[in-house]
């Protein structure tokens, strides 16, 4: 407990992370809340290794608990160390359902630099014995199923006819994010919810861009879904609706 307090007071005395709030106080009030009275989501911001921040964690969190989706899948591809992982699967707990995490562990796949400027080849490679370590530590780990491997060919088999509630893409890259929202709407029948890591990027962006393009071209057709949702949530955390 001792421990515990320490952490609190290292975290709230961070004068950045006042002046941040200065900006948007009703979120800051928000976030404030939540780690005070949710200890364990504090200690995964703590203590997991990502470049998630602490409002995306939450974000991720709070999805899982509000979605209105019947499906039990929680869809999670680019896992890292498994710090979403951890937010992901203790609302899993709480809710039933199971969170299906796609990871290749050996780093970014080859990307088109001039739509990935920021992302090379290897980068972001893992190891599976951190990513269990984070998991049992902070998540839990029995509420998670771990797929190896290229989520292109292996998303789709996981899922089966079981479609998804929530889905945190983190797939840094264009082709690869636009395969995977491309497969999961094959699978979404209404009030799913989409969290995109990185959507500043341009080839996530322009990846993003085309799949709205999709969803409104079915939507003003009388087919597809009509509740599905995108948080962009590393840059702002409102619910910016695709159609």
């Amino acid at each position: 407990m001792r421990n515990l307090i320490l952490k609190y007071l290292v975290y709230f005395m961070n004068p950045v992370r006042w002046l941040r709030a200065l900006r948007r106080p009703a979120d800051a009030l928000r976030i404030i809340s939540k780690v005070l009275t949710c200890p364990r989501l504090f200690m995964i911001a703590q203590n997991v290794e990502g470049l998630i921040s602490v409002a995306c964690g939450l974000a991720l969190y709070d999805s899982v608990l509000k979605t209105d989706s019947v499906s039990l899948n929680i869809i999670e591809v680019g896992a890292f160390k498994g710090k979403s992982t951890c937010y992901l699967s203790l609302a899993a707990e709480e809710t039933g359902k199971q969170v299906k995490s796609f990871e290749l562990f050996t780093g970014l796949p080859e990307a088109d630099s001039s739509l990935d400027p920021s992302f090379q080849a290897g980068q972001f490679a893992g190891s599976v014995s951190e990513y269990e370590h984070n998991v049992k530590t902070f998540g839990c780990r029995s509420k998670v199923d771990l797929i190896i491997g290229d989520a292109r060919n292996t998303l789709l088999p996981a899922i089966g006819d079981k479609g998804f509630a929530v889905a945190f893409l983190d797939a840094d890259v264009y082709v690869v994010m636009k395969e995977i929202v491309r497969q999961l709407l094959t699978k979404a029948e209404g009030g799913e919810i989409i969290i995109v890591h990185d959507i500043n990027s341009p080839g996530v962006k322009k990846a993003i861009g085309e799949f709205r393009q999709v969803l409104f071209e079915q939507f003003i057709s009388g087919f597809g879904v009509n509740e599905f949702a995108v948080f962009d949530v590393i840059y702002k955390d409102t619910v910016e609706k695709i159609i």
